[in-house]
């Protein structure tokens, strides 16, 4: 960007000059010659607040998180505005739900860290999900006494889940997401993986067997309930969603998250050496306190602080609550000032 700063006027021969000549120009004013000095600014110059500089952090990770789940997250959000498309939903949900903090480098070459993101928000009431002693994922569905095998049918399995769980009819759908944690061996760069399952209840189907939709190690009867057969890696999480008068319903959830990969990606550090490598941080006034210390009691915890978990028992908001949310309601989400640019649509 350049600006010009006047430096005089010309007299003789010289004053009938037009133009640039270097980094001088030459304007014709009120019948005399001004000449100006181009001042140059190096672009990439400006500084950001840290407030800025941590918003383009998380908006780029947010985005390579969205990407993993390659457009299954579509319709996710109930009644978002027409102007809102599913990733700006997501990410306005997000964006100062849980912080991860990684580089710009590292984002642009895949990396990438689950943690307990809001994947969907509706009227349905939110599958309650817990972690059990073994590590594995346990759902409130009741299944009962029935055995979950290489045998069991559609009709069995959709005939449990309607006649045990108020919430659930005929034609109801239940999708598992499961992101799983992985690390490059070489470059110690943190990826994910995402699978996405789903099992259409039909009472009626006594021919098509349950595996053949769904996992069986997502769809285990584990004590009574809906749940897995395996210990977590990352995240996961179901939805239960229906159509209804030509729209769809899901019901509100978040991920949960067994993740020993996040914590390293939460710290301080984590958050300033991803700061930097996204700009140059304005100079804080001296008496300024570094608010990311945090270490009296009177401290308040960053936005984006709370939620997710690295392990232990989590349950979901009910259904509707929308905690930790930020906008949503209207207009658009933009990459913070400087720019991501990582959006995807």
């Amino acid at each position: 960007m350049k600006n010009q700063k006047t430096m005089g006027k010309l007299n003789g021969i010289i004053a009938n000059l037009k133009g640039s000549v270097g980094n001088l120009t030459f304007v014709r004013l009120g019948g005399e010659t001004i000449v100006k000095e181009k001042i140059s600014k190096k672009s990439g110059s400006a500084a950001y607040s840290k407030g800025q500089l941590r918003q383009q952090v998380l908006f780029a990770h947010l985005s390579k998180v969205f990407k993993a789940f390659d457009g299954k997250l579509r319709p996710s959000f109930e009644n978002k505005p027409a102007n809102m498309s599913d990733f700006n939903e997501f990410m306005s949900a997000n964006i100062n739900l849980v912080p991860v903090y990684m580089t710009k480098g590292e984002v642009r070459n895949g990396g990438c860290v689950v943690a307990g993101y809001q994947i969907t928000r509706g009227s349905l009431p939110s599958i309650v999900h817990t972690m059990n002693g073994s590590g594995h994922a346990v759902t409130d569905i009741a299944l009962g006494a029935l055995a979950i095998d290489a045998r069991t049918t559609l009709k069995q399995f959709s005939q449990a889940v309607v006649a045990l769980n108020d919430n659930y009819r005929h034609g109801d759908q239940i999708s598992c997401f499961v992101a799983t944690q992985h690390q490059n061996a070489e470059t110690g760069l943190p990826f994910v993986t995402v699978k996405a399952h789903e099992v259409t209840l039909d009472v009626y189907d006594g021919e098509s067997l349950l595996g053949s939709v769904m996992p069986l190690e997502v769809a285990a009867n584990v004590d009574g309930f809906m749940g897995t057969s395996l210990a977590i890696n990352g995240a996961i999480a179901w939805v239960h969603s229906r159509k209804s008068g030509g729209s769809v319903k899901v019901s509100s959830q978040h991920l949960m998250v067994k993740n020993p990969l996040l914590a390293q990606y939460q710290t301080d550090e984590a958050l300033q050496a991803a700061m930097t490598s996204y700009g140059r941080l304005k100079d804080e006034p001296f008496l300024t306190p570094n608010a990311s210390d945090g270490n009296t009691a009177a401290t308040t915890p960053d936005a984006g602080s709370q939620g997710g978990t690295t392990g232990g028992s989590t349950t979901n908001p009910p259904s509707g609550n929308q905690g930790g949310t930020t906008g949503g309601q209207g207009g658009t989400t933009t990459p913070p000032a400087g720019g991501s640019g990582d959006e995807e649509e």
